[in-house]
């Protein structure tokens, strides 16, 4: 029962990862499409508003075409000012009518067929006579779409017409780009003090506004774009993303669980390799416990041989030759006491022997870094790794090589309290290197020459066997062990040859 609530849970964790990857996923596609509908609407408005001022430009130059004309015809030749007008309205339809009036309301005006009002006639002739030499521009009162260019002619303090071009705002900014013509698009034209000529605008979801590029009539284009739910997520996108992502997803969740059961397996096998490790390590450290009765053990064959030679050393001298091989025969007995004494120690000190094989140092490190983390946390030390990229392959039984780096680093972590441990590997020539730094107090130089020795100890209860063990077990993979004397901080450094690759038959 269980397992069967885990399995369900661990499922619908993944459901809710895979739900939010497709929201993930939707949410870029809708920030695009928004984005791009920005992007055109930006784009299309750059250019209606280009040539919205191209055609404003154009205003200017009929006005003084008909400015020329008018004062050197006057009113006697009127008919060609009204036969240019034609011509300019019919070309340029959003030129509405052409006005030429005198500022004195009593003289009689020039003007095209379309009438002007009293209102607009007073605001034409008023617009004239406050210009002080540039154009003039006013909506009209009469038909609010349509606004007046006033020029004074001629262009003096000395003017006797009013010059005038009706001009409809709704065809300045007409255009037969079809972007336009979308019901979520919209636009307007205004005049400079804010009042509205042509055209209405929608939402503000999205806008652009920026005046014309003409000097005499600055009006101010605006537009906007309405984005609704299904432009930023169309149907048929959103589904093709959501397919797509749940077909990259499933496909990573099947790497993922065959890399994790691949990873239990090696797990279980990490953990019985380390149990036999941490078994060995435990006789190891019961060494520390038998080192003082072993200490003594030794000192009562010592000392008893040391009395025995004394003893036939006086005997010889005397010339009771008879007598010293009894002695002699005592000497014998305690080195054969001694010898046994030792070789039990040896015994218990060696690992089980097991064939070489091509293992990584790198693997090595982080075995023992693994396995020393939680004590490292609770100690508030740190073992900080720096790896060579290199495999770095050694014959050697992987045990006792992680058994060598676990002592040394274990030296690292008892040399000061919250100890700063550094495992660094590298390649030089066929060697494969392993060095292990701490940051402790360093090696005390009356031991510094013996420090491989067995029982030779800057601890003060270590048992002295830890860095002979290393030794041994070094020398037996046919490499070497030393005391860095020109590092900054403690180093041992452990040289031993890169693994040769098997031919093969």
């Amino acid at each position: 029962m269980t397992f069967t609530n885990s399995n369900g849970n661990f499922n619908w964790r993944y459901l809710l990862l895979w739900a939010l990857v497709v929201a993930l996923a939707l949410g870029s596609l809708a920030l695009y499409e928004r984005q791009s509908l920005v992007r055109e609407l930006t784009v299309k408005s750059a250019i209606l508003h280009r040539l919205a001022s191209q055609r404003a430009d154009q205003h200017d130059a009929h006005l003084t075409s008909l400015s020329a004309i008018l004062v050197a015809g006057g009113a006697e030749r009127q008919d060609l000012l009204l036969d240019v007008a034609a011509t300019i309205m019919r070309f340029y339809p959003r030129i509405a009518s052409v006005y030429a009036i005198t500022l004195d309301p009593a003289e009689l005006g020039i003007q095209t067929p379309a009438s002007l009002g009293a209102e607009d006639a007073a605001l034409l002739r008023q617009m004239a006579r406050r210009s002080t030499g540039a154009l003039q521009i006013e909506q009209m009162s009469a038909t609010a779409d349509h606004y007046l260019l006033v020029k004074r002619s001629p262009n003096t303090d000395a003017a006797h017409h009013a010059l005038a071009l009706e001009i409809d705002a709704a065809a300045l900014i007409a255009t037969d780009e079809p972007f336009w013509d979308r019901p979520s698009v919209s636009l307007r034209l205004l005049t400079p003090n804010g009042h509205t000529l042509a055209g209405q605008l929608g939402s503000d979801q999205a806008r652009f506004s920026k005046p014309l590029g003409s000097a005499s009539q600055p009006l101010v284009l605006e537009t906007s774009i309405t984005i609704a739910f299904l432009d930023i997520l169309p149907p048929g996108k959103s589904i093709a993303v959501a397919m797509l992502v749940t077909a990259l997803f499933a496909f990573m969740m099947l790497g993922l669980r065959q890399r994790a059961r691949t990873r239990h397996a090696e797990a279980r096998a990490e953990l019985s390799a380390q149990e036999t490790r941490l078994a060995h390590a435990s006789r190891v450290n019961a060494m520390g416990e038998m080192a003082s009765g072993m200490a003594h053990e030794l000192a009562q064959p010592l000392t008893a041989i040391l009395s025995q030679a004394q003893a036939g050393r006086y005997l010889a001298r005397r010339g009771e030759i008879e007598r010293l091989g009894s002695v002699l025969d005592e000497t014998v007995v305690q080195a054969q006491r001694a010898a046994d004494i030792l070789d039990r120690l040896r015994r218990w000190s060696k690992p089980n022997r097991a064939p070489s094989n091509a293992c990584s140092l790198n693997e090595a490190a982080r075995s023992v870094a693994r396995l020393l983390a939680l004590e490292v946390k609770s100690a508030g030390a740190s073992i900080e790794l720096t790896l060579s990229n290199a495999s770095g392959l050694v014959d050697a039984d992987p045990v006792e090589l992680e058994q060598v780096v676990f002592n040394l680093v274990r030296n690292g972590l008892d040399a000061s309290d919250g100890a700063r441990v550094t495992i660094r590997t590298d390649i030089a020539g066929p060697m494969a290197i392993l060095e292990v730094s701490d940051n402790g107090p360093g090696v005390d130089e009356t031991i510094r020459a013996r420090i491989f020795e067995p029982f030779v100890t800057g601890k003060k209860d270590g048992t002295g066997l830890g860095l002979a063990l290393c030794q041994r077990l070094i020398e037996e993979m046919g490499g070497d062990i030393a005391l860095r004397p020109e590092a900054d901080e403690t180093t041992f450094r452990v040289s031993l040859p890169l693994s040769k690759p098997q031919e093969t038959s």
